[in-house]
């Protein structure tokens, strides 16, 4: 009679790299998070739509400075698409915990409005604010097993839909706080949190009479990692703002 092997040492969660997914990673937004990311020694599952957008991110992601635990890993195809879904949490499953979502909710990438009609724009950005919603809900139980964080992100982004910026920005701002409130109330294990483009300093309070200038926020990839990684139970539920990028302030005239 053969006898019984030993079972395999159990490996501590806590000495896995930690696993971040990234929706629209094709964005300035979720390229730019992936970078923080990847220098903070984490694995990153990047889902983007966009193979022309994702294939020289992915080279340039290669050639950072990174820790040997960092990797990258591109999931090309709509986010509706439940192969490319499976295809994302086949990875997770594969490399460990997952440690957060960033979910890209307002980081479009380019779709050319062209000659489109305002009600045609309009129907699709109702349709790109929804298109990320299958993947958050396939991810679910495991947020909720690994007590994940949950980053939702919104981005005054010029090239969505056509729509003048601060008409599609109030849009995605009220659906991201939606998704924001909702999570952070129906999942108590999950910390829930928002980040929009704006002039408040995250982590400090300062008086209304004296708000902090844009040069006080951090970039938006710092913003997004830092709160990832870092973010305690007790912020489910609030938002905060990042400085966003030269290209998209407003120019001077």
């Amino acid at each position: 009679m053969a006898e019984p092997q030993p079972a395999p040492p159990a490996q501590d969660p806590d000495s896995e790299p930690p696993v971040i997914l990234i929706t629209r990673v094709g964005s300035w937004i979720g390229a730019e998070a992936a970078v923080h990311f990847l220098k903070r020694g984490c694995i990153v599952i990047g889902v983007g739509s966009h193979p022309e957008r994702i294939t020289p991110l992915t080279s340039a992601l290669a050639k950072l400075p990174c820790s040997s635990a960092s990797r990258f890993i591109a999931c090309v195809g709509p986010l509706t698409s439940t192969d490319v879904q499976d295809e994302a949490i086949a990875h997770i499953k594969r490399h460990g915990r997952l440690t957060a979502f960033v979910h890209n909710v307002g980081a479009f990438e380019p779709r050319g409005a062209g000659d489109s009609q305002p009600i045609e724009q309009w129907e699709a950005l109702q349709l790109a604010l929804l298109e990320s919603l299958p993947m958050m809900h396939r991810v679910r139980a495991l947020l909720r097993r690994c007590k994940s964080r949950v980053v939702h992100v919104a981005s005054d982004d010029e090239s969505q839909a056509g729509l003048p910026p601060h008409v599609a920005l109030v849009a995605i701002k009220t659906a991201v706080n939606m998704l924001t409130a909702e999570l952070a109330l129906v999942e108590p294990t999950v910390t829930s949190l928002a980040v929009h483009p704006g002039v408040r300093l995250p982590f400090a309070t300062h008086s209304s009479a004296h708000p902090p200038s844009t040069d006080q926020l951090r970039p938006a990839g710092q913003l997004i990692a830092d709160l990832a990684l870092n973010a305690d139970k007790s912020m489910s539920g609030q938002y905060f703002m990042y400085s966003e990028p030269d290209f998209l302030k407003p120019t001077q005239s």
